[in-house]
């Protein structure tokens, strides 16, 4: 049996899921033989862990087939993260061919097989592999940006096959292929769920393929095309368009308000190809857009945030901004301050009254050169560089609890998908490669627009939308 599962942002396509896997297990089913693969390790932990807020008799080893296609992989074949190629061997690659590689690695703790290098030989030949044809079938598709010699991309992917060859080791799209040929040999389904289907790869469509096949199981997907963005990294949304089975729209959105939806359709609905019809239901607030020109001119001090841009190199300026203001925030890297010190403030200012383990005592009393428990903590800790400690007094003087996770994230629009939050900040300017990008082809210009949706509809109260000095820059909302 095969369902799929479709939904706009907000409709709850994770919970139906979830709520499909108690049914199965109501029926019988042991979890043991019900798969649930995420796109990301972490949004597969995320659904493990509201699985078992509900069921608060298991533990996370009765549930350990909620992972990535990846991670099943992985784990099926038998492989250590040793024989997995790093960065350092892509440098080296790099060498042998002559071409420069500063970056060159797979999503770190994602186990999605996304592959980033500011070597766009290297780009192409991943991209190549996860789309199931050779490098030189990729390179004729010209969605590409620089200058690549033909000669010189297919002996680069030539040599790539022998280093691995040569050092026994494989990449994340060899994983996926050799589970191809090998089977699903270590785990039998009797049902496997799979969310967010829409940014799944041709190789990963075979995957769950073959797992059908081999188990005879059933299949949940869930998704939505419209916010298939990761084509660049090579998700074929047309697989999930076309993937035949019983479909289950959800309509109504729990997260986005009706005047910024009103915004997010005037966005999709330019997509020109394949795409599925739906209706869309708001919530009943309207929710608030508002234009400004500048992140200072947004009171940010009360309530969440989440602050995004199309691109890393866009975003660059913004946790500046945010540390000369006091406020405390998260990016893909971290907190903008963690706890510790937060926590050793507190512990200093109960060893100036009482005696405290050995442990905590010794943690303090490393952030200062000699005891005085006359000094105020910003006195005290003088091992404590002073721009911390200035910041850390501009973020309590605000009223910033660190013992919290931090109100406010900065993302680049990919990085924030499936997230939401009350308020969102939204910079419209773009940069020229993403620009040329988009004039590539129709796909390339409709998962632009996909893009700025996902944008948008993360959003569950109000919307800034902040303009482009620049406006040729300026993606028109």
């Amino acid at each position: 049996m095969r369902n799929k599962v479709i939904g706009p942002p907000g409709t709850g396509k994770t919970r139906r899921l979830l709520n499909e896997v108690h049914g199965y297990v109501k029926k019988g089913i042991p979890l043991n033989r019900i798969g649930y693969f995420a796109f990301t390790r972490k949004a597969a932990g995320e659904a493990r862990d509201r699985y078992l807020k509900i069921n608060t008799h298991l533990t996370k080893k009765d549930i350990k087939h909620f992972q990535t296609l990846h991670s099943l992989a992985f784990n099926n074949l038998g492989l250590k993260e040793d024989n997995v190629m790093q960065e350092t061997d892509y440098k080296k690659i790099g060498e042998q061919c002559g071409i420069q590689v500063t970056y060159a690695s797979y999503e770190k703790n994602s186990w999605n097989g996304i592959f980033s290098s500011d070597s766009e030989y290297l780009n192409l030949i991943n991209l190549a592999r996860v789309r199931q044809t050779s490098p030189l079938n990729e390179l004729d598709r010209n969605e590409h940006l620089g200058k690549i010699e033909r000669f010189k991309l297919d002996a680069i992917a030539k040599e790539i096959d022998a280093y691995k060859e040569g050092k026994k080791l494989i990449d994340f799209t060899d994983m996926l292929d050799q589970f191809l040929i090998k089977g699903n040999v270590k785990n039998k389904f009797d049902v496997i769920f799979i969310d967010e289907a829409q940014d799944l790869s041709l190789v990963q469509w075979k995957m769950i393929s073959k797992i059908e096949e081999d188990n005879k199981c059933d299949v949940w997907v869930a998704g939505d095309d419209d916010q298939a963005i990761f084509g660049w990294a090579g998700a074929d949304v047309d697989s999930f368009i076309d993937w035949e089975a019983k479909e289950i729209p959800l309509q109504q959105s729990e997260r986005v308000p009706s005047e910024i939806q009103i915004k997010a359709l005037n966005i999709i609905d330019r997509v020109q190809d394949n795409r599925l019809a739906k209706d869309y239901l708001a919530k009943k607030e309207t929710g608030e857009i508002l234009l400004q020109f500048k992140l200072s001119a947004i009171d940010m001090t009360k309530g969440d945030w989440l602050i995004l841009a199309r691109t890393n190199p866009l975003l660059k300026p913004i946790p500046r901004y945010l540390k000369s203001q006091g406020l405390f925030f998260e990016t893909v890297h971290g907190k903008s301050m963690e706890k510790a010190i937060y926590e050793d403030i507190n512990y200093w200012n109960q060893m100036r009254k009482e005696s405290l383990p050995e442990i905590q005592e010794q943690r303090v009393l490393e952030r200062m050169s000699k005891r005085n428990d006359k000094l105020e903590w910003y006195d005290a800790f003088d091992n404590v560089p002073s721009t911390t400690k200035d910041y850390l007094r501009s973020m309590l003087a605000n009223g910033e609890d660190l013992s919290k996770k931090p109100r406010i994230k900065v993302s680049t629009i990919h990085g924030a998908k499936g997230g939401e939050a009350t308020n969102v900040v939204l910079f419209l300017n773009q940069t020229l490669n993403t620009m040329k990008a988009a004039k590539k082809s129709v796909t390339k210009q409709d998962e632009e627009y996909r893009v700025w949706y996902v944008a948008v509809t993360r959003t569950i109260k109000n919307l800034y939308l902040i303009k482009c000095n620049n406006r040729q820059k300026e993606f028109i909302i």
